[in-house]
């Protein structure tokens, strides 16, 4: 079957393009005209196509003779909000359509959603459901992500289109466990020390930074973080080869046509990560109470019964696969994160 996927040397893309590839698939890989992105690509076997997303006469004529279209070109954040419209909305308008029009026995329309569309912070103690997805969400990204996921499902109920909406978790890639993506998930005391003392003082604030300090003083180099509430700090992430294996999932499934799924890795539960790090490395740990909970996780049934979706990589396998990879060892992904921790 010929793959039309765009956002390809994107974190997700470029993993999903190596997973369908080796499944194979002919991949045509759509990137931006202008970006240095693609060499990450080079070793795989697929065409490369430079096309801008808003140009919507080049991007239609990439969809005839397609067997199926993974959208994942999206545009985080731009100097304006009108390049959400330009660049989430617009071009998945173009492709469903050029798939109505010149694809009439299309296989598959994978459109890449987002878990922005949920609640997912704070101390969250019961199970995330499908139904708890907002219908009026904040900011132009999630406004993007909304329409595109009604265009979608209204082309599959108008026109037939076998369409399966993936609600993408904030997806991490190897060494990015480690902090190197963002201070909030790295389990270094450091990290968290230059995490807090960006935030405003106040005393639960000031107590853990103390106590972050006084951790560092006695050479204790990682930590669990502590809710208020008691349990270590979890969140429900994706790493990379969940999210590209769920993609596959999509195109063989015939029981999530005109589905929606949430996809998750294993919950990242610092108590479980945090310690196995520190029986790999050898570096001391401590726990510390913080001055607010991140604990949440998502109901992953439906995407078991429709997709046949389990995950495979947990806290363990997640912190042992950074640390390897982090010191050289080939983890098997496309490693696209940041040196440093950018936010």
């Amino acid at each position: 079957m010929r793959v039309l996927l765009t956002g390809a040397t994107g974190r997700i893309g470029a993993n999903v393009a190596k997973w369908l590839v080796a499944a194979g698939y002919q991949v045509a890989a759509v990137v931006r005209p202008d970006t240095d992105r693609a060499t990450k690509l080079a070793a795989l076997d697929l065409e490369v196509r430079r096309v801008d997303l808003r140009d919507r006469e080049a991007l239609g004529a990439c969809v005839p003779g397609m067997d199926v279209i993974v959208h994942l070109g999206v545009k985080l954040r731009g100097p304006t909000n009108y390049e959400h419209l330009d660049i989430n909305l617009s071009p998945t308008l173009t492709l469903l359509e050029a798939a109505r029009q010149h694809c009439p026995n299309l296989h598959r329309f994978v459109y890449g959603s987002s878990d922005t569309l949920f609640p997912h912070t704070g101390w969250m103690p019961d199970l995330i459901r499908y139904e708890q997805r907002f219908t009026w969400p904040v900011g132009m990204y999630a406004w993007s992500k909304l329409a595109g996921e009604a265009m979608v499902n209204s082309y599959h109920r108008q026109y037939g289109l076998p369409t399966v909406i993936l609600n993408i978790p904030w997806t991490f890639c190897g060494r990015e466990f480690l902090g190197q993506r963002t201070r909030s998930l790295s389990p270094y005391v450091t990290h968290f020390i230059g995490e807090l003392e960006r935030q405003p003082a106040d005393g639960a604030r000031d107590r853990t930074l103390g106590e972050l300090r006084r951790a560092q003083d006695a050479g204790r180099e990682l930590v669990t973080p502590l809710c208020p509430e008691g349990p270590p700090f979890k969140r429900h992430l994706g790493d990379v080869r969940d999210v590209a294996r769920a993609h596959i999932l999509a195109l063989e499934r015939d029981s999530a046509v005109g589905e929606a799924f949430v996809i998750m890795s294993h919950p990242f539960d610092f108590g479980v990560a945090v310690p196995h790090l520190a029986a790999l490395s050898g570096k001391q740990h401590c726990e510390i109470v913080f001055p607010r909970a991140e604990h949440y996780e998502y109901d992953m049934i439906p995407a078991r019964d429709k997709l046949g979706y389990v995950a495979e990589y947990g806290p363990r396998e997640m912190i042992e696969d950074a640390w390897r990879q982090a010191n050289g060892e080939d983890i098997g992904v496309i490693d696209v994160g940041p040196d440093h921790p950018v936010l």
